[in-house]
């Protein structure tokens, strides 16, 4: 994971401006989450994800597939950082929260890069909803 800072922050009497941004991005989506709620706890193998976070706040829990490597942070408006592939992520919702999420590869529901890892073993799903595990080196 790593944490980013906006390019550019700037405030004056009409308000303020954030800079979120300069790479490319093929998808961006607007995520509602309710306090409480959790999302997430998958990992993908190919897609990069940068989020920003516009209201609310979020405990997200990553932990590194190939290495157990974990870490927890607490993000509030205005964080920004990206989860690389193979870092599986968990966002538990303590209030009410917004955020938006950037991928650098679209959804594609023929071949969705969505992955499940419990103990050693991954799950993936297939665009038919059916479920396959392969064993994977602790």
């Amino acid at each position: 994971m790593i944490r980013l800072q906006p390019y550019q922050r700037q405030q004056d009497a009409r308000g303020s401006f954030l800079g979120i941004t300069q790479d490319s991005w093929h998808e961006v989506n607007l995520v509602s989450t309710a306090a409480g709620a959790v999302r997430g706890n998958h990992f993908h193998r190919h897609t990069r994800e940068m989020f920003c976070i516009l209201s609310g706040q979020v405990t997200i829990d990553l932990e590194d597939v190939r290495t157990s490597a974990r870490s927890t942070f607490e993000a509030g408006p205005g964080a920004l950082f990206v989860v690389e592939p193979f870092e599986r992520h968990t966002f538990s919702a303590r209030t009410d929260c917004t955020w938006l999420n950037f991928l650098s590869h679209p959804f594609d529901a023929a071949d969705p890069d969505f992955h499940q890892h419990h103990a050693g073993t991954v799950v993936d799903t297939d665009s038919g909803g059916h479920a396959h595990a392969t064993k994977v080196a602790p």
